[in-house]
């Protein structure tokens, strides 16, 4: 889980970001805000309406947050995010959330360039 100084906490900042640019991802929706903040800070809200019991909206919320922790070093200073599970995720391996996520962030140009260290030029 990430920790609680790179988590959006308040009802306001949720709702701030909310209002920000909309990506959708096989199996995120994600709204995305910049603000002059030193870190990256992320919000996820799991809907009661999909996940109709509490043991799914637990693994969609830590699923989502193992995801964004293992992208955390790529995201921009002072990106606001906020990421709603959709309902096919908990049915597909982390990894392929990681790489869903990832597309999506690169398609937007938000990931910052990281090498991948494959030696090609």
């Amino acid at each position: 889980m990430l920790p609680k100084s790179q988590r959006l906490n308040l009802k306001k900042d949720f709702k701030w970001v909310a209002g920000g640019k909309k990506l959708d991802t096989i199996y995120l929706k994600l709204f995305v805000r910049f603000r002059d903040n030193q870190m990256p800070m992320v919000g996820i809200a799991v809907s009661s309406q999909v996940f109709k019991k509490a043991v799914e909206r637990n693994r969609a919320r830590r699923l989502t947050s193992a995801v964004f922790e293992a992208l955390y070093s790529t995201l921009p200073q002072g990106i606001n995010i906020l990421a709603l599970p959709k309902a096919g995720m908990l049915k597909v391996k982390s990894g392929d959330l990681l790489l869903d996520l990832e597309e999506g962030l690169e398609r937007e140009g938000i990931l910052r360039y990281k090498d991948t260290g494959s030696g090609t030029s």
